[in-house]
């Protein structure tokens, strides 16, 4: 055998103690990992988050009021498929959200494979820069996407939904709409 020498000349251990002392090591991490796995358990729940982004120019606020957020989970019928996600936020200002977005909904779910999100806008009132109020008429008060997505065990899945507000809010000449754009 051969002996491994500090950079002082005296010596430190024999390569027999350096691969002994390795293998011991590399076996009681595997031990304490594999520890951790059967104490803690696999979950079968995985976090959802839900954000919302945007903000046009000609408009200072634009508070969205949400009442509902669900998630319809594949290969399930439509009535048990839906999942609700609690609401963290109930109404947002979308013009602050150009760079950043807000949190609007989180809660825990099956983990698998979801394909759609609804998001139900229950009003919205806007600030214009010249300081005129507009209260808008929510035609169909519901966002919906068709872009699957997986939920994993023990882990949060963050979703931004973009609203493109610049195309969502018309004016017919008699009234403020708005119609969410994604």
């Amino acid at each position: 055998g051969f002996m491994v020498n500090d950079r002082f000349g005296g010596v430190m251990a024999s390569a027999k103690t350096v691969l002994m002392a390795v293998v011991v090591a590399s076996i009681a991490t595997v031990a304490s990992a594999s520890a951790y796995i059967v104490l803690r358990g696999e979950s079968d729940f995985g976090t959802i988050r839900v954000f919302v982004k945007d903000a046009p120019e000609d408009w200072s606020h634009v508070n969205v009021t949400f009442s509902k957020v669900e998630i319809h989970q594949a290969d399930e019928d439509n009535e048990s498929g839906w999942h609700n996600v609690t609401m963290v936020e109930d109404t947002i200002d979308l013009i602050p959200l150009t760079n950043m977005s807000a949190l609007l909904a989180e809660y825990e779910v099956p983990v698998g494979k979801y394909t759609q999100i609804r998001i139900y806008v229950l009003s919205a009132v806007g600030v214009m820069t010249d300081g005129t109020t507009v209260n808008f008429t929510v035609p169909s008060g519901v966002l919906k996407t068709n872009h699957p997505f997986n939920i994993s065990s023990d882990e949060a899945t963050s979703l931004t939904v973009d609203i493109d507000l610049s195309k969502s809010i018309v004016n017919n000449g008699d009234e403020w709409k708005f119609t969410p754009v994604l």
